[in-house]
């Protein structure tokens, strides 16, 4: 074995313990103190004080944002609402992330080892792992269900944990219909279990629609793509940016150019093709949406916020075939394509050939968009605690 080869035995090795040393540390924490039993979740006899169980709570998270819109909703609606860290994160670091994602965010702040185990009505984990920091609570128990998380794990602990916390007797309620579905059709809950769901919503008030000339897309040969991705697997990175790549040559092929603008990365994240601006924060999207022709993004499993941004701000999309998106808006929403790259090179020269394609899209979408907000959705949440 030569120099370079020990090397890289070594690192790998190093790696790999590294990987089992986190999985350890977090699946030791999380089982402290469970027992796995099936919560009664008798009903409450008041919802006015609520516990929402977070981690960290990160910038740039459209996770973490919707967490805090849903409970600045809950706190506009007269509900005492605090937010329960169970990480290390210091109380300062916690809500200066929180005014970064939302500068509106109401709700107080506090660590897990701070707080009384019986003062809360109504406790909301919000991810898989809160969910066994939530069991330890004298409350009404309800799991706030944005993605279904086992998905992000291959078949390990953490996978099995996590598909465990749709059998514990949470009251589930599900960032739009899909996370109920595949709960049900991978066969994680039991029908006596009680599941909501509210409308994926998004901030009309936050977004404009930018006057855009959809006439100027036919016989267009430069076409500009703002890509939505991120390092982990179920934004499809490596996939993207090859089919991104043998698109681009195949489209030079025809006299088309591609300028790609990759976001959602880490700046330092080296890719195969087009520019990687890193991490953005809302106004630099928003000039990005602007620029570009098209936004590209592949909501492989629950939808996130970015395609409601891109639409709203009236950029015509393109997602996949094989995500969600056709479970949360209508049909001909957006440009809709398979892994083939040729299938997208197809469609793109169908938006720039055919007169309205593009500009029916965004009239069905924004008609669509019409009916979303979080004023909306949060009411939706209210009336579930309502009905308990």
């Amino acid at each position: 074995m030569n120099l370079k080869e020990s090397m890289k035995k070594k690192i790998i090795s190093a790696y790999t313990a590294s990987v089992d040393k986190h999985e350890s540390e977090i699946v030791n924490s999380v089982l402290e103190y469970e027992n796995f039993e099936v919560e009664q979740n008798a009903k409450p006899q008041k919802t006015s004080n609520i516990g929402i169980i977070v981690g960290s709570i990160v910038r740039y998270s459209g996770g973490h944002t919707s967490i805090l819109r849903l409970g600045t909703g809950l706190s506009k609606n007269g509900k005492t609402v605090t937010y329960i860290s169970f990480k290390n994160q210091s109380l300062e670091k916690m809500q200066e992330a929180a005014k970064g994602n939302l500068p509106s965010v109401e709700g107080k702040f506090a660590k897990l080892q701070d707080v009384s185990l019986e003062t809360y009505d109504i406790i909301i984990a919000t991810s898989w792992q809160s969910v066994y920091y939530a069991r330890r609570f004298e409350a009404y128990k309800m799991y706030f269900v944005q993605d279904y998380e086992p998905y992000f794990f291959k078949l390990n602990e953490r996978y099995l944990l996590a598909k465990k916390t749709y059998e514990l007797g949470l009251h589930i309620v599900s960032l739009g219909k899909w996370n109920i579905e595949q709960i049900k059709r991978l066969g994680s809950v039991n029908v006596k279990y009680k599941t909501d769901y509210i409308d994926f919503p998004y901030e009309p008030s936050e977004y404009i629609c930018y006057e855009r000339n959809y006439d100027k897309y036919i016989g267009k040969k430069d076409i500009s793509i703002a890509v939505y991705s991120k390092e982990d697997g179920k934004r499809i990175p490596n996939m993207l940016q090859i089919i991104l790549k043998k698109a681009t040559k195949e489209l030079q092929s025809m006299g088309i150019s591609l300028e790609i603008y990759f976001f959602g990365f880490d700046k330092k994240t080296k890719i195969q093709i087009g520019k990687n601006l890193g991490k953005l924060n809302r106004k630099e999207m928003i000039e990005l949406y602007k620029k570009v022709d098209f936004g590209m993004v592949a909501s492989m499993t629950n939808i996130s916020l970015v395609p409601y941004e891109m639409l709203a701000t009236g950029l015509p999309i393109i997602e996949f075939i094989e995500g969600s998106f056709a479970s949360f808006f209508p049909s001909g929403a957006a440009t809709l394509v398979d892994f083939n790259y040729k299938m997208l090179c197809d469609e793109l020269v169908k938006c720039i050939t055919v007169n309205n394609i593009v500009k029916n899209q965004i009239q069905l979408a924004q008609k669509y968009l019409e009916t979303l907000s979080w004023e909306h959705s949060c009411r939706q949440f209210i009336d579930i605690l309502e009905e308990l």
